[in-house]
């Protein structure tokens, strides 16, 4: 009777769907949310630069042709330790993946960011769209 207990467990955990919405922003969705299929490149200019409150993840609202795009570049530590100070009104080009967050609309996860105005470009991923930023926090443990 025990084993057939343990079974039934064991086959219901095994085969209970897990799932794990966008909603969350956690950590681990934007590491493995990054699509290279779905990469676009898109050039604006920065309407707004927000943190979201829930993860601490910068995010900048990106103009283009009078439509908005949300642009997540990554945790606001990472994105003061690499001295990207991007403001309003900057123009910039963004090469990166789309996300979908069903209670949020699409995003966009950068993978470069090139500020015009200063001739400068981020890497925010590796050449293997890992974010840059989960290698520095291991790094720190």
């Amino acid at each position: 009777m025990k084993p057939l207990v343990f079974l039934s467990f064991f086959l219901l955990f095994l085969f209970f769907p897990f799932s794990v919405k966008a909603d969350n922003f956690s950590h681990l969705q934007i590491f493995e949310g990054y699509d290279p299929n779905t990469e676009i490149l898109i050039k604006g200019k920065i309407k707004n630069v927000q943190i979201l409150p829930e993860n601490n993840f910068v995010v900048l609202d990106l103009e283009r042709e009078g439509k908005i795009y949300k642009v997540i570049l990554g945790p606001q530590w990472f994105v003061n330790e690499e001295k990207i100070n991007i403001e309003p009104g900057e123009e910039v080009i963004i090469k990166g993946s789309k996300f979908f967050s069903e209670k949020r609309g699409p995003f966009i996860l950068t993978n470069t960011l090139y500020s015009i105005n200063k001739e400068r470009i981020y890497y925010l991923r590796t050449k293997d769209f890992k974010p840059r930023w989960k290698k520095k926090k291991l790094r720190g443990f």
